[in-house]
């Protein structure tokens, strides 16, 4: 198993970061693309994170694992009647999601290399597991009628966030290594972002829907105006905009670096506290026949998975770093 990477070791650091501060505004990233093609006998993928090396799960008709040595690797599912989908992937290679486990039933995974998928919590027809840290805890939601918030750990088995968060309904859809959770919950009729700690309880961050905390506790989501927001302690609730002739925005991950992505109307953006938010279509090479629709990772070296179209087809995508320009 590879060590994990730590933020400060990783050689696209501060000292990346600063350059790009001193930078002219015209200067922006630009990526390589890879299509993570599909499982065999599926006509789309959809990509949903990505971990420290470029691990990248996802689903088809079945979860799947894409490694750059080994390509997309089907994980199965918790019954042959039904499909299987993940949604996380942390540094040891550890993968959540959700799972049919009979015709009317869904059941929340952990697989992993030594033992493949097993059923962690029963969620009705709930979304299952949505988000995972290092340490192996899992996030997600049970039932739809109505979504009850969960935290699962290996040690101590399903606790249900609801009766903490004041509310039945809500959805823990990030969390990380200090395990600090975010997600949504409703209270009466208002949607509601939250961070939650063992140790300091539930904080309410403002209407709207939290997706995703990075390790210095800033969260990303979407906020009462159906825009990207980042939250941080220093500057609350910070609304990023939508892409230029764009009316809605959501933001899905960040990493520890404080870059953003999403999607914002149907096109993919890059948020970063230096250039602002980006047009993922602006930044892969002209010609290349993809149209970017949706981000939904990136990782401390800024390779970015989503969703896109290439040849009619919708196919998950690897964003990698190449330089500047």
């Amino acid at each position: 198993m590879k060590a994990r990477i730590l933020p400060w070791q990783h050689p696209r650091s501060w000292l990346a970061l600063w350059l790009c501060l001193l930078a002219s505004p015209s200067f922006a990233q630009i990526y390589t693309i890879t299509d993570l093609g599909t499982l065999p006998g599926d006509s789309f993928s959809a990509a949903t994170g990505i971990n420290s090396f470029g691990h990248v799960v996802g689903y088809g008709s079945h979860a799947f694992l894409w490694t750059k040595a080994h390509g997309m690797q089907d994980l199965g599912t918790l019954c042959t009647c039904g499909p299987s989908w993940a949604s996380a992937i942390n540094d040891l290679g550890h993968v959540t999601g959700g799972s049919w486990i009979n015709e009317s039933d869904n059941g929340a995974f952990l697989w992993t290399p030594e033992e493949g998928m097993q059923q962690i919590v029963y969620v009705g027809d709930g979304q299952g597991g949505l988000a995972m840290n290092d340490f192996g805890e899992v996030g997600g939601s049970t039932s739809v009628e109505p979504p009850e918030p969960f935290l699962w750990t290996k040690q101590g088995g399903e606790m249900n966030l609801g009766p903490l968060l004041g509310a039945v309904e809500g959805v823990v859809s990030g969390i990380n290594d200090r395990r600090q959770a975010v997600g949504f919950y409703i209270p009466v009729d208002t949607t509601q972002a939250y961070l939650w700690s063992e140790k300091s309880g539930v904080e309410d961050l403002g209407e709207g829907f939290a997706n995703a905390i990075n390790f210095a506790g800033n969260v990303v989501g979407s906020n009462s105006a159906n825009h990207a927001f980042l939250w941080t302690r220093q500057a609350g609730m910070k609304d990023l905009g939508t892409l230029p002739g764009d009316e809605v925005s959501s933001a899905a991950a960040i990493n520890f670096f404080g870059e953003v992505v999403g999607t914002s109307g149907s096109r993919a953006f890059l948020w970063s506290p230096y250039a602002g938010m980006l047009d993922l279509n602006t930044l892969i090479p002209a010609g290349s026949g993809w149209t970017l629709s949706s981000a939904t990772g990136i990782n401390l070296s800024g390779q970015i998975v989503g969703n896109g179209t290439i040849n009619g087809q919708q196919h998950a995508f690897l964003l990698t770093w190449k330089g500047w320009r």
